[in-house]
């Protein structure tokens, strides 16, 4: 098998070896010593398209490819193994194109020469295959075929001619790909950089790194300590977020104040908990090399937030529907059976949104991946609006408010500020205003506490609340036996301490009984009192309205 005859490269049109040569060969040459000796890692960067024509015949008719001057995103994961040669390696690994409509995955094969820091691959899509032939064929030169095919030889045995493709296969559009890294570092040895062109001579498509950018990526055992140092942070940030709602819990033990939280509130918390946790999973089958950070992650979330969430939720919600406390009675069955809905209604189509963003990342997925954020991030207007409506807002401890809002906010800003993030999402500056949205929310939620809950309503709007201190109407038959008339029309007796109510005199400062809506008549202090363990009535359990 000789080289002129059976390569891949030379049929390439010159000015397309010749960049390749170009790329590849270029100077300055620099030691055998000064490049990385492996280049295992994870890898992104950008892409410019170009080609001349394409044999439309080669191609599925529902595989797409990249248009003439279109660009978009890559990412790559590379692993590496020795061969018979100590300064070549085995490659191995995949691809990933990306723009705004669509995304192409390329399985990859091939060999890095440590010498000079030039790596050739091949990459077939997921809906091809390829053998170690092609990867041979790809080599830019005689010597480099040669030698490309004597490694492959001695590695499979003397077996390399007889690995073809099956007949069944559809060849696609198949790419030779040219890398050239930069020498390691020593400031940062963890760091990879190179160029990198990619041509299909099938469908005559070039593709190739902007000239004044590179493929940036990060070496598997930096890979593995950012991964570490990320889940140290998740810890911390899982810690904090637990404290901060015992807290919270701790300061509403009563039923009252359980009345003053907005249990969906608590419902859109357990949601974005939720959708953190499936971001983490999906992570742990995306990114290989932070399986267990990205598990450990995410079971961690899923237990706080069932633990801890989940009971708050439960308990709100029977003091706010004591109708459905009862899980065994019907209503109870169906107040259960109604939060479950709608948490799982909210819940999968988010799912899927967040599944498809990592998976494709096109103009769709990125804009439903934003709406959802927005949605989820929404969380506290609940709440704004019950302590609105209530006209009460001292039940959310500012620290909670505070703590919760900044912890919450960690994981959009690190995976869409942070250029150099985990999962290579690209930055947007769109996460600025979900930032502002949120920080926004909290404080209002802060100022409700200072200014009362409905300082940015005006005076005008505002409803009128109720009035615990109206005139006491006479009192019944009942009460009014064994009592001369002037008596029987100001004397009431308080049902909770049972000792008499009388209306306020004209010297006294304040009065010292409230009338109920329900007209039931209390010591002023001994419905206050009450009023902080139940809002509802001691004698007909109406519902209260807040002081």
């Amino acid at each position: 098998m000789s080289f002129a005859r059976n390569s891949s490269f030379a049929i390439l049109p010159p000015h397309t070896r010749s960049s390749i040569e170009s790329l590849l060969y270029k100077p300055p040459h620099s030691p055998p010593d000064a490049f990385h000796h492996t280049i295992d890692g994870m890898y992104q960067g950008k892409w410019n398209a170009a080609f001349q024509h394409v044999n439309d015949d080669m191609l599925p008719a529902d595989y797409e490819r990249p248009s003439n001057g279109s660009t978009g995103r890559l990412e790559m994961s590379l692993t590496s193994s020795k061969s018979t040669e100590d300064w070549v390696r085995l490659v191995s690994g995949y691809i990933q194109l990306q723009n705004r409509d669509t995304s192409v995955v390329l399985g990859l094969q091939g060999l890095y020469w440590r010498n000079n820091g030039t790596a050739i691959l091949y990459g077939v899509p997921e809906i091809s295959a390829q053998t170690t032939m092609d990867v041979v064929r790809a080599m830019p030169s005689k010597r480099a075929f040669n030698h490309a095919k004597k490694i492959y030889d001695e590695t499979l045995g003397g077996h390399l001619l007889s690995y073809t493709l099956p007949e069944d296969t559809y060849p696609g559009c198949s790419y030779q790909i040219y890398m050239r890294f930069d020498p390691s570092r020593e400031s940062s040895p963890i760091e990879l950089q190179a160029q990198l062109a990619m041509v299909s001579p099938q469908c005559n498509v070039w593709l190739s790194t902007p000239s004044d950018q590179k493929v940036m990526g990060v070496t598997t055992s930096g890979y593995r300590l950012k991964s570490s140092h990320y889940f140290r942070t998740v810890l911390a940030l899982l810690l904090v977020q637990t404290i901060l709602l015992v807290h919270q819990m701790r300061s509403t033990p009563t039923h009252a104040a359980m009345s003053m939280v907005s249990y969906p509130t608590l419902i859109m918390q357990i949601v974005l908990d939720s959708y953190i946790f499936v971001v983490h999973l999906i992570g742990c089958m995306t990114f290989g090399g932070i399986y267990l950070a990205f598990a450990v992650i995410g079971m961690l979330m899923f237990m706080v937030s069932m633990a801890f969430h989940m009971k708050y939720l439960i308990a709100v919600w029977h003091v706010q529907c004591p109708e459905s406390a009862d899980a065994l009675s019907s209503s109870g069955r169906r107040g259960l059976l109604s939060i479950y809905l709608r948490f799982y209604a909210v819940l999968i189509p988010g799912v899927y949104i967040i599944y498809a963003f990592i998976d494709r990342r096109n103009r769709l997925s990125q804009w439903l991946m934003g709406i959802l954020l927005a949605t989820v991030y929404s969380y506290w207007i609940p709440q704004i609006w019950h302590n609105v409506r209530r006209g009460v807002a001292r039940r959310l401890r500012p620290d909670y408010v505070v703590g919760t809002c900044v912890v919450r906010l960690v994981f959009p800003t690190y995976f869409f500020a942070c250029p150099k993030n985990i999962a290579f999402i690209q930055p947007t500056w769109l996460i600025w205003i979900l930032i502002a949205y949120n920080i926004g929310q909290a404080a209002v939620l802060v100022l409700q506490c200072v200014l009362g809950a409905r300082f940015f309503i005006p005076q005008s709007m505002q409803p009128d609340g109720y009035d615990y201190c109206a005139a006491l109407p006479p009192a019944d038959e009942e009460s009014s036996i064994g009592l001369d008339q002037s008596a029987a029309s100001h004397t009431h007796e308080c049902p909770i301490c049972m000792a008499p109510v009388y209306s306020r005199q004209p010297a006294e400062p304040a009065p010292e009984h409230a009338v109920t809506p329900c007209h039931h008549i209390f010591h002023n202090q001994c419905l206050m009192q009450w009023m902080e363990i139940k809002l509802e009535c001691p004698i007909c359990r109406a519902p209260l309205p807040p002081v």
